[in-house]
Protein backbone atom coordinates (compact mmCIF):
# COMPACT_ATOMS: atom_id res chain seq x y z
CA UNK A 1 0.00 0.00 0.00
CA UNK A 2 1.31 3.17 -1.14
CA UNK A 3 0.63 7.17 -1.50
CA UNK A 4 0.54 9.26 -4.41
CA UNK A 5 -1.18 12.34 -6.01
CA UNK A 6 -4.59 10.89 -8.02
CA UNK A 7 -4.17 12.68 -11.41
CA UNK A 8 -7.96 12.99 -12.07
CA UNK A 9 -8.80 15.47 -8.75
CA UNK A 10 -5.38 16.80 -8.04
CA UNK A 11 -5.91 14.79 -4.55
CA UNK A 12 -3.51 13.21 -3.03
CA UNK A 13 -4.37 9.36 -2.47
CA UNK A 14 -3.37 8.69 0.69
CA UNK A 15 -3.73 4.85 0.39
CA UNK A 16 -3.65 2.22 -2.88
CA UNK A 17 -2.62 -1.04 -3.58
CA UNK A 18 -3.63 -4.09 -5.41
CA UNK A 19 -6.63 -6.47 -4.43
CA UNK A 20 -4.69 -9.51 -5.30
CA UNK A 21 -2.70 -7.89 -2.85
CA UNK A 22 -5.10 -6.06 -0.06
CA UNK A 23 -8.41 -7.84 -0.55
CA UNK A 24 -11.24 -5.30 0.33
CA UNK A 25 -12.49 -6.83 3.65
CA UNK A 26 -8.60 -6.19 4.90
CA UNK A 27 -8.29 -2.53 3.72
CA UNK A 28 -11.90 -1.80 5.01
CA UNK A 29 -10.54 -3.25 8.29
CA UNK A 30 -7.48 -0.98 8.66
CA UNK A 31 -9.53 2.18 7.31
CA UNK A 32 -12.13 1.30 9.95
CA UNK A 33 -8.89 1.16 13.24
CA UNK A 34 -7.84 4.34 11.53
CA UNK A 35 -11.46 5.94 11.63
CA UNK A 36 -10.15 7.45 8.57
CA UNK A 37 -13.10 9.71 6.44
CA UNK A 38 -13.41 9.51 2.55
CA UNK A 39 -13.59 7.92 -0.79
CA UNK A 40 -12.39 4.65 -1.84
CA UNK A 41 -12.47 3.82 -5.21
CA UNK A 42 -12.11 0.27 -6.72
CA UNK A 43 -11.01 -0.43 -10.45
CA UNK A 44 -11.64 -3.98 -11.88
CA UNK A 45 -12.12 -5.83 -15.14
CA UNK A 46 -15.76 -6.12 -13.17
CA UNK A 47 -16.17 -2.51 -13.32
CA UNK A 48 -15.59 0.61 -11.05
CA UNK A 49 -16.92 0.54 -7.28
CA UNK A 50 -16.85 3.51 -5.33
CA UNK A 51 -17.31 3.42 -0.88
CA UNK A 52 -17.49 6.62 0.96
CA UNK A 53 -16.37 6.13 4.35
CA UNK A 54 -16.97 8.37 7.48
CA UNK A 55 -14.90 7.72 10.65
CA UNK A 56 -14.15 3.94 9.18
CA UNK A 57 -17.51 3.35 8.55
CA UNK A 58 -19.06 2.62 5.16
CA UNK A 59 -22.08 4.95 4.55
CA UNK A 60 -22.26 4.99 0.57
CA UNK A 61 -21.63 2.08 -1.69
CA UNK A 62 -21.78 2.64 -5.61
CA UNK A 63 -20.84 0.12 -8.60
CA UNK A 64 -21.07 2.37 -11.90
CA UNK A 65 -23.41 0.58 -14.67
CA UNK A 66 -25.29 -1.31 -11.50
CA UNK A 67 -28.24 -0.74 -10.40
CA UNK A 68 -27.29 -2.49 -6.71
CA UNK A 69 -26.92 0.20 -3.72
CA UNK A 70 -26.61 0.05 -0.11
CA UNK A 71 -25.80 -2.81 1.43
CA UNK A 72 -25.58 -5.72 -2.09
CA UNK A 73 -23.24 -3.11 -3.60
CA UNK A 74 -20.95 -3.67 -0.80
CA UNK A 75 -21.09 -7.46 -0.72
CA UNK A 76 -20.55 -7.50 -4.38
CA UNK A 77 -17.71 -5.83 -4.04
CA UNK A 78 -16.34 -7.17 -1.62
CA UNK A 79 -16.60 -10.46 -3.87
CA UNK A 80 -13.75 -8.43 -6.20
CA UNK A 81 -10.77 -10.80 -6.19
CA UNK A 82 -8.45 -8.82 -8.48
CA UNK A 83 -7.71 -4.67 -9.48
CA UNK A 84 -6.67 -1.83 -7.67
CA UNK A 85 -8.41 0.30 -4.74
CA UNK A 86 -7.00 4.21 -3.89
CA UNK A 87 -8.36 5.74 -0.81
CA UNK A 88 -8.34 9.68 -1.10
CA UNK A 89 -9.15 11.46 2.34
CA UNK A 90 -11.83 13.77 2.06
CA UNK A 91 -14.45 15.37 3.72
CA UNK A 92 -17.82 13.27 4.09
CA UNK A 93 -20.21 14.69 6.34
CA UNK A 94 -22.49 15.73 3.74
CA UNK A 95 -22.59 12.05 2.60
CA UNK A 96 -26.19 10.54 3.73
CA UNK A 97 -25.61 7.22 5.65
CA UNK A 98 -27.36 4.77 3.75
CA UNK A 99 -25.86 1.67 4.97
CA UNK A 100 -26.05 2.14 9.11
CA UNK A 101 -24.07 -0.20 10.03
CA UNK A 102 -20.86 -0.80 11.81
CA UNK A 103 -17.76 -1.91 8.83
CA UNK A 104 -17.20 -4.88 11.32
CA UNK A 105 -20.56 -6.15 11.04
CA UNK A 106 -21.06 -5.65 7.41
CA UNK A 107 -17.68 -7.75 6.63
CA UNK A 108 -18.91 -10.43 9.15
CA UNK A 109 -22.15 -10.88 7.10
CA UNK A 110 -20.72 -10.97 3.94
CA UNK A 111 -18.31 -13.55 5.25
CA UNK A 112 -21.63 -15.67 6.50
CA UNK A 113 -23.11 -14.70 3.22
CA UNK A 114 -19.48 -15.79 0.72
CA UNK A 115 -19.56 -19.49 3.82
CA UNK A 116 -23.52 -20.24 2.64
CA UNK A 117 -23.00 -19.74 -1.28
CA UNK A 118 -19.87 -22.19 -1.09
CA UNK A 119 -21.52 -24.33 1.22
CA UNK A 120 -24.51 -24.40 -1.43
CA UNK A 121 -22.45 -24.91 -4.45
CA UNK A 122 -20.68 -27.34 -2.96
CA UNK A 123 -24.22 -29.30 -1.99
CA UNK A 124 -24.82 -28.90 -5.59
CA UNK A 125 -22.02 -30.60 -6.74
CA UNK A 126 -23.03 -34.63 -7.38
Amino acid sequence: MTASAAPETGREVGLRGRLEQFGLATVLTFLDLERRSGELLLLASRGVGRLWLRHGRVVRVRIEGSRRTRKPALYELLAWSDGRFAFTQTDTSEVDDEIGAPTAMLLIEAARRADEQQSDASAATP
